[in-house]
């Protein structure tokens, strides 16, 4: 009785030692000739919160002289800093510790197999296919726009591809109206039937009190998605029409406005968007910062000059994005703080200025110039795809809508 009891508790911290919880050790013949025969470990795990590739691999008793090996090849092909909880991996070790393969899964779309052979280990990414569904999504406006995809169920991260299509030309702050209607074309991505995120928007519409506003995407010459309207005109201009999204103004441009702390009629000129502490801020315009620090009753601030013409301001910032200092170059959309109440300020809200030849201005009756046309030689080609996209904008169903790369389906809503 002894014996069987010495045997059993023998065995109880072999597989404790073995890591069985989250990891699979599978013993198996290298070969099948019997008089070559050698035992191969199969060894798969999957990272847990905080864990390393290394600290994982070491972890299930592989050799660390061999771990860091194999990952010194692998480093190659990927950032192994980038290694996520829910990353797997797969480990073939032969009987004296030697890892003859390893097989990375990054992500759900990324996998990566290292080899070894005579000179090494030899790397090799393999990429999942991905499939495209496109969709059509129509709705009417009672509040908000982020509010309407609420209200149909819908991924509210829609509404901000819409906007930012028509960020141009809509200020989704202060135009929408209740009844406005929209009409959406988009792409979204699948991996093994699973959505993992949303694609270009290849078409839009929405009605803005009666003003109809159209979008069509035709992609430059690096494939990145470009939105015109129905002569070819680009929606970009040279500044975004808001700083920041779906959040309320509190306080418009005013040359005498009575001040909630100082309890004085004083000038305001800028737009206070109200939003909560965090919201990201980003810059209408692509330029240089020529401040950023605190600044009086404006609080924590930056300014930055565009062009000889337009400079913009961002004040009552809780924080500084990272990098953002005086005398680096932004780029339009680009995150350069974020939302608080620092200064004067009786609540979390960003102030935002436009400056024209050095004097302000209001910046939202500013008509500022767009971005350079559709080239004459992609017109032809532009207009055939517009005529189609039209008519899936306009019906009451989608026809048919342009053929992306991945041959879509198509899904009414």
């Amino acid at each position: 009785m002894r014996r069987i009891l010495t045997i059993g508790l023998l065995l109880i911290v072999v597989v404790v030692g073995l890591r069985v919880f989250g990891t699979r050790r599978v013993e198996e013949p290298a070969s099948d000739d019997p008089s070559q025969q050698r035992h191969v470990l199969v060894i798969a795990d999957t990272l847990a919160s905080g864990e390393s590739l290394y600290a994982s691999m070491v972890a299930n008793h592989i050799p660390a002289s061999n771990v860091l090996e194999i990952l010194k090849a692998l480093s190659l092909e990927v950032d192994l800093r980038s290694c996520k909880p829910g990353d797997s991996y797969v480990v073939q070790m032969d009987s004296t510790g030697l890892v003859l393969s390893l097989c990375y899964q990054r992500g759900l779309l990324e996998t990566y197999r290292a080899e070894l052979d005579s000179t090494g280990y030899q790397v090799h990414k393999q990429q999942k296919p991905l499939t495209h569904l496109t969709r059509r999504i129509s709705g009417t406006v009672e509040t908000s726009l982020w509010e309407a995809f609420l209200d149909m169920e819908e991924d509210p991260e829609i509404a901000l591809k819409l906007a930012d299509v028509f960020a141009w030309e809509i200020d989704f702050l202060t135009d929408p109206r209740a009844g406005d209607t929209f009409v959406i074309i988009f792409d979204e991505i699948y991996c093994d039937s699973k959505k993992i995120g949303l694609g270009d928007v290849i078409g839009a519409r929405y009605i803005n009190a009666g003003k109809e506003y159209l979008a069509f995407g035709f992609p430059d010459e690096d494939g990145k998605m470009r939105y015109y309207d129905a002569e070819g005109n680009s929606l970009q201009r040279v500044f975004l029409k808001s700083p920041l999204n779906y959040r309320r103004i509190s306080s418009y441009f005013s040359r005498r406005r009575f001040h909630p702390i100082l309890k004085i009629y004083r000038p305001h000129y800028g737009v206070d968007y109200a939003a909560p502490t965090g919201t990201p801020v980003v810059t209408i315009g692509d330029g240089r910062i020529s401040y950023a620090g605190w600044k009086g009753g404006l609080g924590r601030y930056v300014e930055i000059r565009h062009n000889n013409v337009y400079t913009s301001c961002y004040g009552h910032l809780s924080r500084f994005a990272k990098g953002i200092r005086r005398g680096v170059r932004v780029k339009q959309g680009q995150v350069i703080g974020y939302v608080g109440a620092t200064g004067l300020a009786t609540g979390p809200h960003l102030d935002f200025r436009v400056k024209r030849f050095g004097s302000y201005v209001n910046p939202l009756a500013i008509d500022y110039p767009r971005a350079e046309p559709l080239p004459e030689d992609k017109k032809s080609e532009f207009f055939a795809k517009r005529d189609i996209i039209l008519s899936g904008l306009k019906a009451t169903e989608v026809a048919a809508v342009p053929d992306t790369a991945q041959g879509p389906t198509v899904k009414d809503q």
